[in-house]
């Protein structure tokens, strides 16, 4: 009879293990599925600010793309990261999980060697560019926090602490168009400013 018991209590504390895992998965998915296509509308319009700036002659062709080869390779990134979530959530796998890991280990390695590389001379601009890529990085990383303990470990995910809190996708406009968007006090500059802002 205490056996009977005692496999009930391990049965019932294994059931409330998997109702939590699963929560805690449903969940980071979900954040991270409201969050990437406003980290893709980020990185398009990187592109769109360029675009702007350069019919304003306040960009040389160089820094324009190099900025363009930023936005892109973010775009990329984030469109390859949204399908794997989406894989993921469709049929959960360690291998799936596996290159979600590595798509944001390589997300945090090449923006920030491209925004090196970039070499943008104006200090606003490049300030801009800047805060944009380091909004897309902290967020994307943020999502390694989220991924399920049972995923083999990786240099990205050891680096982000344990609770590290993801934005919400209201949150990530809100600093997008504070810290992207706001208007600098020169004419040319601002016009190219007002078609980044995101709604």
């Amino acid at each position: 009879m205490h056996s009977n018991s005692i496999m009930k209590t391990v049965l019932a504390v294994v059931l409330c293990l998997s109702l939590a895992a699963t929560g805690c998965t449903a969940e980071w998915i979900k954040v991270a599925l409201a969050d990437l296509p406003v980290l893709t509308q980020m990185a398009l319009n990187i592109a769109s600010l360029v675009a702007a700036l350069q019919m304003g002659k306040q960009v040389s062709p160089n820094e324009a793309a190099a900025i363009q080869n930023i936005s892109a390779e973010a775009t990329k990134d984030l469109n390859l990261l949204q399908a794997l979530y989406n894989q993921y959530k469709a049929n959960p796998d360690k291998g799936t999980l596996a290159k979600i890991q590595s798509v944001i280990g390589d997300i945090n390695q090449n923006l920030p060697a491209l925004l090196q590389a970039a070499h943008i001379s104006d200090p606003t601009l490049s300030a801009r560019v800047t805060a944009a890529v380091n909004l897309i990085l902290s967020t994307v990383t943020s999502f390694a926090s989220l991924l399920p303990q049972s995923a083999a470990p990786t240099v990205v995910a050891r680096r982000v602490p344990a609770r590290t809190a993801v934005p919400h996708a209201k949150d990530l406009k809100m600093r997008w168009n504070a810290q992207v968007c706001t208007a600098t006090g020169n004419a040319a500059f601002d016009a190219a400013l007002a078609v980044c802002s995101i709604k």
